[in-house]
């Protein structure tokens, strides 16, 4: 399964086709358009959550750590937030008003956090001293290939690589493929030259359009063209995303609050990931409550999919349920059992962005980013193995096999998979008459494709796609207000609403 650079990995047939078949049904665009949208929060960047009070007050969180109140369309900043480390996905994540916030003005919200530890469980130091930073044979040959193919790669960013990824490249995985994660999630070419940046920009559309036309004819064209790209930025040194590099690692946190006006008062840690990792990646984070006062919230696999999310003694890939005091309800499935996460409700997870209470079948159901191909859709149920990373529908980025199952005794099958993948984000039902041909529709935002996606659903079946809001920029989440209309959180542009005609 592992990807070795001591090997030439091949690509088998049936894996290409596997990933250049789309999952059907195929998603129509409307011909005719029964509904506008309008802004009602502008200038915002990453909003990532956001949940309503009532019709007029509104909280939304941007991932860069700033926390905003939004009453009668007027923006103000909230204080009070505990210190959020801001890293590669990782920042101030989703939020949710207590479902008894007319009594208690309580808040729940998630966040990456460097905190050492919440569950006071022993940690193992992180760090590479310079004694044994070139310790070991695979790490020295991973360090000598990358430097070769990154001759402009700052010390402090090749180490801060190798902290972060040192136990991968000790198993052998391929240095390369690792490095140019770890660049993508954490750092960004320093490029001022416009004439560069043009460049990178048309080779960027152009490799996009092809993901989207998932044509497998124009696979070998898509590797030369991300060849090309890269072969562009290599020429540059590589900057922290954040301006700095972090020194000690964070993973998910959740928090409760009393919220008094526009400041946070009698802050709470109510539970947070161990073991820290300095990876950006997959953080989740979504937060909800069903009927029975339970609060439910996702923790990504912190990039270490071959160990977080089928150990339930670990954070990482999985779903959680809390009481709302944040104590453990003593029927989660694995409470009282040793050695456990007493908190987990579900695992086997890869990256759950998305999560809504299914009001009629009183159901969590998530959404969560697959790898290349086979993002999926989950009905969570208590104890149970969502299989990531043994069984999946999808391929490493690179384009190599992670494995070639896809289903196995024991372990739960998606309601739906895409392929291609569409990046999944906040998803939500619409259940009021407010829309009456969407009655009923599961709506996911899609983050690659840069639309929200309607879907509607049959006895547990998708039975059709939908492209709704075209090309309005990523949608990073998607909820029904008070008043039963739908508002989408784009980056770059703010918090919409659609109207019907």
């Amino acid at each position: 399964m592992k990807n070795t650079f001591l090997t030439i990995a091949t690509l088998t047939a049936s894996i290409l086709s596997c990933s250049a078949q789309e999952n059907l049904p195929k998603v129509q665009t409307p011909d005719k358009k029964n509904y506008s949208y309008k802004i009602i929060v502008d200038s915002l960047d990453i909003p990532w959550g956001m949940s309503f009070i009532n019709e007029n007050d509104l909280l939304v969180t941007e991932k860069s750590g700033i926390l905003y109140r939004i009453r009668n369309g007027n923006k103000k900043r909230v204080k009070g937030l505990p210190p959020v480390y801001v890293r590669g996905q990782g920042g101030l994540l989703d939020i949710a008003v207590s479902p008894h916030y007319e009594e208690t003005k309580e808040i729940f919200f998630t966040m990456s956090s460097e905190i050492d530890t919440f569950n006071k469980i022993s940690l193992v130091s992180d760090s590479v001293s310079d004694e044994n930073f070139f310790n070991s044979e695979l790490i020295k040959k991973g360090i000598e290939l990358i430097r070769e193919e990154y001759p402009f790669v700052f010390n402090e960013t090749l180490k801060d690589f190798i902290e972060t990824f040192k136990d991968e490249l000790n198993n052998g995985f391929d240095p390369i493929e690792k490095f140019q994660l770890f660049l993508d999630v954490n750092y960004y070419p320093d490029i001022k030259d416009q004439n560069v940046l043009n460049q990178i920009s048309e080779l960027s559309n152009r490799i996009k359009k092809i993901e989207i036309s998932n044509d497998i004819n124009l696979y070998e064209e898509e590797k030369k063209l991300k060849s090309k790209l890269r072969s562009i930025q290599k020429k540059y040194s590589f900057l922290p995303q954040n301006g700095k590099r972090k020194a000690k690692g964070g993973h998910t946190a959740l928090y409760r609050a009393t919220l008094v006006d526009l400041e946070l008062k009698d802050l709470k840690m109510i539970y947070k990931g161990d073991f820290n990792t300095k990876k950006g990646q997959h953080w989740g984070s979504r937060i909800v409550f069903d009927d029975d006062n339970y609060l439910y919230f996702t923790i990504g696999d912190r990039g270490n999919r071959d160990v977080n999310p089928q150990d339930i003694s670990r954070d990482g890939g999985k779903v959680y349920r809390l009481n709302l005091d944040g104590s453990i309800p003593n029927d989660n499935p694995f409470f009282g059992k040793g050695n456990v996460r007493e908190a987990i409700y579900s695992y086997g997870h890869r990256n759950p962005q998305g999560m809504v209470f299914n009001k009629k079948t009183k159901r969590i159901w998530t959404s969560e980013h697959g790898p290349k191909g086979g993002d999926e859709i989950n009905i969570i149920k208590p104890g149970k193995n969502y299989g990531w990373p043994i069984i999946t529908y999808g391929i490493n980025y690179s384009g190599t096999i992670i494995t070639n199952k896809t289903s196995m005794n024991g372990m739960e099958q998606p309601l739906y998979y895409w392929v291609p993948s569409i990046a999944p984000s906040g998803m939500a039902f619409s259940t009021s008459n407010v829309y009456p041909k969407w009655k009923n529709s599961l709506f996911v935002g899609s983050l690659k494709f840069e639309y929200l996606e309607r879907l509607e659903i049959k006895k547990e079946k998708v039975i059709k796609r939908e492209k709704v809001l075209e090309s309005i920029g990523r949608v990073r989440n998607v909820k029904e207000g008070p008043d039963g209309y739908l508002y989408v959180a784009v980056e770059g542009n703010g918090i919409l609403k659609i109207i019907p005609n």
